[in-house]
């Protein structure tokens, strides 16, 4: 079936790229090689199906190194399939790289008209639109500068200003939110929207989940260079940020602490618990218990990520080095910006434990059922303390980072249903 303008579509397509074992650094070594070079052949991505209508915006997420720049660069054309199809209808815009057709050593004005023609505009049609897209990029006077000048987020806001004025069909972004401030990333999401509302096609690649939810009718999940889920945003994204999630399980055993003080060394620390120093800041106490490793585990399995709702335990691997009467154990869990989300502690909580007898070990868990934070990065503080007297502890010691599992943006989940109902008219309640 023919496409539509502003269509695309894969079909059985595979790109593969080849990383050579031994590359030659001079033309010398390139004539005397006497042997072929050795390479393996990396499939990127392998027998994708994809069909893209006409005002579509579609969001592809994934892991790193998953397929998803290739994916853009085959519907941009940039390079070839080694097997299948590519068929796009219309014009086609890109941003796949920072600065991408940029000459470092032409001024930003110089670009936005060399880049116009590569888009297929003419002069005219450069000069009709500068205005626009001088406003939108906000350079300033840069723009009479080499571009080599420019810093990172200046490249991307004049690549972001030239290919979504050109007004093409399909319009092809990677990561364009990933760089810039929050000001001129409003100002991308702002025109993507009037761009779709005047019917054209999107698809951009992003780590954020925020725009997707937000931008997208369609998400695709790519792994391993195949897709393995196309459905709405918020099912693809869940599947997605469980991907990242699961992916704790290759976490390292935990952090580790041991004390290396003469007064009071480690009692017959086992093996596998190997003592790894940390900054000192981070850590104190009068160590007559120490914390000799701390991790956080879900569903068995030592993780720094999981989903909304998860079960989740910050458990301690403690030694007494005296005798522990009465020992209190407490957590603290920080966002990001040191905001407290909670803490408590045993006592606090009515817990009451056993006394530990000098030498002696215990593992301790704190429990969370089902974690309420909805999306973002918490970090977690650890103490054991004896009747009240601090014993040791390590602030900040762990990472946790939580993907969101439903739609809606947020610290905490509050997720929920609306409904509706009509009012009746004054007819109505007058009858």
């Amino acid at each position: 079936m023919a496409l539509a303008r502003g269509g695309a579509r894969l079909t059985g397509v595979s790109r593969r790229f080849r990383v050579l074992h031994d590359k030659s650094s001079t033309l010398k070594e390139v004539l005397v090689r006497r042997q072929r070079a050795t390479y393996t052949e990396l499939w990127a991505l392998r027998d994708v199906d994809l069909e893209i209508e006409p005002g579509q915006s579609i969001g592809i997420v994934g892991r790193n190194g998953s397929g998803k720049s290739t994916l853009l660069k085959l519907l941009a054309g940039i390079i070839p399939p080694h097997e299948g199809t590519v068929e796009t209808c219309g014009t086609v815009a890109s941003m796949l790289e920072l600065g991408s057709g940029f000459h470092p050593d032409f001024t930003g004005l110089e670009n936005v008209y060399m880049n116009g023609a590569i888009y297929g505009l003419g002069e005219k049609e450069v000069r009709a639109r500068l205005d626009e897209i001088l406003a939108f990029a906000g350079i300033g006077d840069f723009i009479d500068m080499p571009v080599r000048t420019y810093s990172s987020g200046m490249q991307m806001r004049l690549a972001f200003a030239v290919a979504s004025h050109v007004d093409p069909d399909i319009l092809l972004l990677d990561e364009v939110l990933a760089v810039g401030d929050e000001a001129f990333q409003a100002k991308c999401l702002e025109k993507m929207y009037a761009y779709r509302r005047r019917g054209g096609t999107i698809v951009f690649v992003s780590h954020d989940p925020g725009p997707v939810e937000q931008m997208c009718d369609r998400a695709i999940l790519v792994s391993d260079g195949i897709i393995l889920a196309d459905d709405v945003p918020s099912k693809v994204l869940a599947m997605y940020h469980r991907q990242l999630a699961d992916r704790g399980s290759d976490a390292d055993t935990g952090h580790q602490f041991s004390d290396t003080s003469d007064e009071h060394p480690v009692v017959d620390a086992p093996d596998d618990d190997a003592p790894v120093n940390e900054a000192e800041d981070r850590e104190w106490g009068n160590r007559r218990a120490l914390i000799t490793k701390a991790e956080i585990v879900s569903e068995g399995v030592t993780r720094d990520r999981v989903t909304s709702g998860d079960p989740v335990a910050v458990r301690l691997h403690v030694q007494a080095v005296d005798t522990i009467v009465n020992p209190i154990f407490g957590v603290q869990f920080h966002s990001i910006d040191r905001t407290l989300a909670y803490e408590t502690h045993s006592g606090l909580d009515g817990v009451g434990f056993p006394a530990i007898p000098m030498g002696g070990s215990v593992i301790v868990d704190f429990c969370v059922p089902s974690i309420p934070v909805h999306t973002g990065q918490l970090k977690v503080s650890l103490g054991v303390s004896d009747d009240g007297i601090l014993c040791h502890h390590l602030e900040q010691w762990l990472d946790l980072t939580v993907f969101a599992a439903s739609a809606g943006n947020g610290l905490v989940d509050m997720s929920g249903g609306w409904t509706m109902s009509a009012v009746p008219s004054p007819s109505e309640m007058g009858a």
